[in-house]
């Protein structure tokens, strides 16, 4: 075999990205994949899951059809038939791939890859010579100890994706992206859900009056959110499952969703002397290299952040220093969204962090209630928040609650990361009638200028 210039090791949304962005610059690329191309982000996670989701807000939508003028007769869930499409939607971006690969020169190795040294990894035996390295190895669901995921009545994420019945009562532990993406779900299907969460309320990494909405909403809409709580044992002797509760209740499910964080898959490295985080994380410095010289890691693996997005940057800033380019990573910009219903989505500090900095903080905000086209949706539960520096009016963070958050935060995002203004956003004209309005009229909220939003009221108007 040849001696390739890099080799990639996992081929998610990091890894395949950062093979193609280094044949793209000339180099001869090797992608290793131990079990389907795509990695986990494709195959078990981001794409199965919102393929799902997509369907839950369809049903949800559809058993209220009346509101909208529509009749319709004998809804009802067929989950065989979603494993289906979620399997053809994945198939299909799997021979995208594929296809990308073979259009770009890149070699496709499928096997378990090892390092032996900086320069060479071995595959099935076979020893391959490589001036650099590409650990994108990822993560995978981590479990309570003594608590572990039996595949049945304990399930991962994973087998979640898998279930071809709707559960009739479901407990999800952890009340991170993972464990309210399927809470939401299961709860459009109809199913029975409790979510119990350690911290003090669900998405705690989210500003905190946007989880505060979001666990509003999930309480309206029959969801049992259980926060300040951790789980003493789980008996599945029975068949189903008893939880006992930290303040000594006993809950009962069909099915118990583990979904209490990741565990980085960073053994790939323990014997080549990189550097390895306190949580098991590789380090790397802002151009995606670690310690040893040609050895880089992206993605999961590198615990800066679980999104798929961000591996697909850290890749590209990878593959481009190794053809000689001079890339920095920078998380300062860096969008996320939870899919539930509505969406959890942000950019930025929170107002807390933003506090917590030393920054004079000013927000703005408005509520997807006045919002024409939220009307017009039927979707009207929602906010859209900017926190900004009142000194500068640089934006620090935005934060939306509502339906499509996931699509307006990139507009937020771009706009932080070419320095506007809240002013800039203010002055901007957006489409009429459009959810990306919110975004403006929490800019002229941020002023006190706001069309839409009720003045504050003076203390003259107040007497009667």
């Amino acid at each position: 075999m040849d001696v390739f210039d890099v080799a990639v090791i996992g081929t998610g949304p990091g890894g395949y990205v950062a093979a193609i962005r280094a044949a793209q610059r000339g180099l001869n690329v090797l992608a290793v994949e131990q079990a389907e191309l795509g990695g986990t982000c494709l195959n078990w996670g981001c794409i199965p899951t919102k393929t799902y989701i997509h369907s839950a807000h369809l049903y949800h939508k559809l058993k209220d059809a009346k509101t909208y003028g529509l009749h319709v007769d004998g809804l009802s869930v067929d989950m065989p038939a979603l494993i289906k499409r979620k399997n053809k939607v994945v198939k299909m971006n799997r021979g995208g791939i594929e296809r990308l690969f073979k259009a770009n020169g890149v070699t496709l190795l499928n096997g378990t890859a090892t390092i032996v040294e900086p320069g060479a990894i071995e595959v099935a035996g076979e020893r391959i010579s490589c001036r650099s390295i590409i650990v994108a190895t990822g993560s995978s669901s981590a479990v309570l100890p003594g608590m572990e995921p039996d595949g049945q009545t304990i399930i991962t994420s994973t087998e979640a994706l898998e279930l071809t019945e709707v559960p009739k009562r479901a407990v999800v532990i952890g009340g991170g992206a993972i464990g309210v993406e399927f809470a939401s779900l299961w709860n459009a299907f109809g199913a029975d859900v409790t979510v119990v969460e350690a911290l003090d309320r669900v998405l705690p990494v989210e500003d905190r009056e946007l989880s505060a909405r979001l666990e509003k909403s999930f309480k309206k809409r029959g969801i049992d959110v259980r926060t300040s709580i951790t789980i003493s044992s789980i008996d599945t002797s029975g068949g189903s499952a008893k939880l006992a509760l930290s303040n000594d209740e006993v809950l009962d499910a069909d099915i118990v969703l583990m979904s209490v964080g990741r565990r980085y898959h960073s053994g790939i490295v323990s014997n080549i002397g990189v550097e390895v985080g306190d949580r098991g994380a590789i380090l790397t410095d802002d151009c995606m290299q670690t310690n040893v010289p040609g050895v880089y890691a992206i993605g999961d693996v590198v615990g800066q952040s679980l999104l798929a997005h961000c591996a697909t940057m850290e890749g590209i800033v990878a593959a481009e220093n190794i053809a000689g380019g001079d890339r920095r990573m920078d998380y300062r910009v860096l969008p996320a969204c939870t899919f539930t219903n509505p969406e959890v989505a942000s950019v930025g500090l929170t107002e807390d962090a933003a506090l917590e900095t030393g920054y004079d903080v000013r927000v703005g905000r408005f509520d997807f209630a006045a919002s024409g086209r939220a009307l017009t949706m039927g979707e009207t539960e929602g906010l859209t928040k900017i926190v900004a520096d009142a000194t500068t009016d640089e934006i620090l963070g935005v934060h939306v609650f509502g339906p499509e958050a996931g699509e307006l935060i990139a507009s937020a995002a771009m706009a932080m990361q070419l320095e506007a203004t809240v002013e800039e956003i203010a002055h901007t004209i957006h489409t009429h009638p459009t959810l990306a309005e919110t975004l403006m009229e929490a800019a002229e909220d941020y002023y006190g200028i706001g069309i839409h939003t009720p003045p504050p009221r003076r203390k003259a108007e107040r007497t009667s």
